[in-house]
């Protein structure tokens, strides 16, 4: 009776198993519609704009002051400055010490931040919500108040200086350094946010003195206060502690154009004792504000998403290339970098970047299969409520917002403008704002090994490691 039992089990599995097989996957359920969460807008008298959003999930506030002045308003020739004024907020105002500044918030489990990037300044804090006063009592006086101590931008300074020397070694952010710097030339998105090794011991006091004085100032400044406070008690803290803060007569940025590149411009910054080539690839894009945004936004994930786009698939998957290749945007308010990275064994660098430009180029050729378009899309469109979950996230969205200038309507409209993307979107993107043709390539790697195989791809330069010199427009101390 067992093996009879058996039989019959066995074919009932296989009879099972084949109609399985047969059947169609069913179709994915359209993805549930979530909002950006209801917020209002005001600007105060002295020019500061403020958002306020009621998020009463926990009893935290988060609020993130956004200037919008960065690195890209560094001093000619003295890049850095930007950034260690930032960094010097919270070390120190001219009525607390970094110590005090540091113990009054921890003590209340909170936290107060200060950080510059290549657009903006931000400052913000985080706060149980009984604790809020404490928080624009210490944002506020290190806005308006910092001491800038000496002795504080010393060690900045030697800090600085030790990160940028190991990363000076580090071929990885060698790669992107040169990358920007060949993009943007000139251009003040083309230098360090954070300074150089020349620069760094050259900035003074009386620098981030005068950037504080010239670009802090409430008329090209957003706050955002998002969590476990009503509309009109954050409206009324935001007046009582920002409102006397000085409008300014901010001067104008100087943006030099971005040069454009004809043809291919090669760097082979050469490492001599390198077992692997890190690989950057491409050019300037639309800026931030563009509506052709979010067609490079799509076309950049079908060529080098996370895990599954075409780069990751070709050099990973099929040939076994690298641990991973990707395309990414760096949107900025001018013109943004649209860039595909990777690296892979030495001897198998021109292989690997000859198949990123065949990727490039076969997004150039055809439209894209609509489930690889669906897919993407569907991505970019899932992972919004995952980027606004938390109160620090939706501040950053709504100074996001202001920085960019994308009106009022862009964060209810965000997923729609993503699923209004079409096949013939991307490839007329691809047609008109990406090339393997005319673009940027970096290759930091064992120069020996390689670089006679990159003939016929276009001009190369070979450029020692230890003698890449970042503060200029060619890497190489000419102009």
């Amino acid at each position: 009776m067992k093996k009879v039992f058996g039989f019959v089990g066995l074919f009932l599995l296989a009879a099972c198993s084949t109609k399985t097989d047969q059947q169609v996957a069913p179709e994915p359920k359209p993805l549930a519609r979530v909002e950006f969460p209801t917020y209002e807008k005001r600007v105060l008298s002295n020019g500061l704009t403020v958002y306020a959003l009621e998020y009463h999930e926990q009893p935290v506030v988060a609020v993130r002051l956004m200037i919008a002045a960065g690195a890209d308003r560094d001093p000619a020739n003295l890049p850095g400055v930007a950034a260690f004024t930032a960094d010097l907020l919270n070390k120190g105002t001219k009525t607390r010490t970094a110590t005090q500044i540091a113990e009054a918030i921890d003590q209340v489990g909170g936290s107060v931040e200060a950080s510059g990037d290549m657009e903006s300044t931000v400052i913000s804090a985080s706060v149980l919500t009984d604790s809020v006063g404490l928080a624009f009592e210490l944002m506020t006086d290190v806005l308006m108040n910092p001491a800038f101590a000496p002795p504080e931008l010393a060690r900045a300074q030697q800090q600085s200086l030790s990160n940028l020397t190991a990363n000076m070694e580090d071929p990885d952010f060698i790669a992107d350094a040169a990358f920007d710097r060949l993009v943007y030339g000139s251009h003040p998105y083309g230098h360090l946010t954070t300074g150089t090794l020349m620069s760094i011991p050259r900035i003074k006091r009386e620098d981030l003195i005068q950037f504080h004085d010239k670009y802090y100032a409430p008329n090209i400044s957003a706050l955002a206060i998002v969590g476990d406070l009503s509309t009109s008690d954050s409206f009324k803290l935001a007046e009582q502690w920002f409102g006397s803060w000085t409008k300014k007569d901010v001067p104008r940025p100087e943006n030099p154009e971005v040069p454009k590149i004809e043809g291919r411009r090669i760097v082979v910054i050469d490492k001599p004792d390198a077992v692997q080539t890190e690989i950057r690839v491409g050019h300037s894009t639309v800026p931030r504000k563009d509506p052709d945004y979010f067609n490079v936004l799509v076309a950049s994930y079908i060529l080098g998403g996370t895990g599954s786009g075409r780069l990751s698939q070709t050099l990973r998957v099929e040939r076994g290339l690298t641990y991973g290749a990707y395309a990414s945007i760096q949107p900025r308010k001018g013109a943004g970098s649209f860039y595909s990275t990777t690296d892979t064994r030495t001897e198998k660098t021109v292989e690997a970047l000859n198949l990123v430009l065949a990727e490039l180029q076969k997004l150039r050729d055809s439209e894209v299969p609509v489930p690889e378009l669906q897919n993407a899309k569907s991505y970019l469109i899932g992972s919004f409520p995952l980027s606004i979950e938390v109160p620090n996230d939706l501040a950053s969205r709504l100074t996001t917002v202001f920085l960019y200038d994308l009106g009022e309507d862009y964060l209810k409209t965000y997923r729609d403008k993503l699923a209004d993307v079409s096949a013939g979107d991307v490839l007329r993107i691809a047609k008109d704002k990406i090339s393997g043709d005319n673009a940027a390539i970096v290759l930091v790697g064992k120069a020996d090994d390689f670089k006679e195989q990159l003939e016929g791809l276009g001009k190369v330069e070979v450029v020692p490691m230890k003698k890449v010199d970042l503060d200029s427009p060619n890497l190489t101390g000419g102009q």
